[in-house]
């Protein structure tokens, strides 16, 4: 299961001079740490590219929340969704309302088709997450997210790859669906069975990929 997407960086795309006159209608905002950013139903219909820090966009049902993706500069969303929208760390953010957006993009082919590969690889990746909440148990869930991680993130190490998580337990558990006590226990059962090794706070080495890719049933 990932939550980053493999996009272009839509603020360089910006920068580029044949965007000017877009450039100029995006207003630039700024949010603090774990604020609520956008709600489902929120009165304002705009569209918006992260330019700073890390936004997560989640859905959430009565006691329970899960991760759809959690964005970072240049990724693009958009708030007439269901989900809600939240900064993991100080964020800024480019916005401009969706219907002179769509105006812009109809007559800038290439600014479209950058566009609709990442609203694309969003939606691809909702399916993804949505599969694996359906099919997979919690440990499958998190083993795919640390391997996604580790292979997109992780650099080569004494012993194994490292990688760094940047998220607390309560946000890793959203990411995977799950709560933070089993999710926590999960990590304590992969780090007793040597396939997980904590080297400091939100920094794990992964000793051995396809030895964690076969947990728990590598005993």
């Amino acid at each position: 299961m990932k939550t980053n997407l493999h996009t272009p960086d839509l603020i360089k795309e910006l920068d580029k001079p044949e965007h000017d006159l877009i450039r100029q209608e995006f207003r630039e905002r700024t949010y603090p740490r774990h604020s609520l950013m956008f709600t489902p139903g929120h009165a304002e219909d705009c569209v918006f590219i992260v330019k700073k820090g890390r936004v997560r966009i989640y859905l959430a049902f009565e006691d329970k929340d899960f991760s759809l993706a959690i964005l970072k500069r240049g990724d693009i969303y958009s708030t007439h969704t269901r989900a809600f929208v939240a900064a993991l760390e100080d964020c800024t953010i480019l916005a401009m309302p969706t219907a002179g957006f769509y105006r812009y993009m109809t007559g800038s082919p290439v600014f479209n088709r950058t566009v609709m590969g990442i609203l694309g690889e969003l939606l691809k990746q909702s399916f993804s997450i949505i599969e694996s909440l359906v099919f997979k148990d919690v440990t499958q869930r998190l083993v795919e997210f640390l391997l996604h991680e580790a292979r997109s993130h992780g650099v080569p190490d004494v012993g194994g790859v490292a990688m760094p998580i940047d998220l607390t337990m309560e946000q890793l558990a959203a990411v995977v669906g799950s709560s933070r006590q089993t999710v926590s226990t999960a990590i304590n059962e992969m780090i007793k069975g040597g396939v997980l090794v904590k080297k400091a706070r939100g920094v794990y080495l992964v000793p051995n990929l396809e030895v964690l890719k076969d947990f728990p049933h590598c005993g």
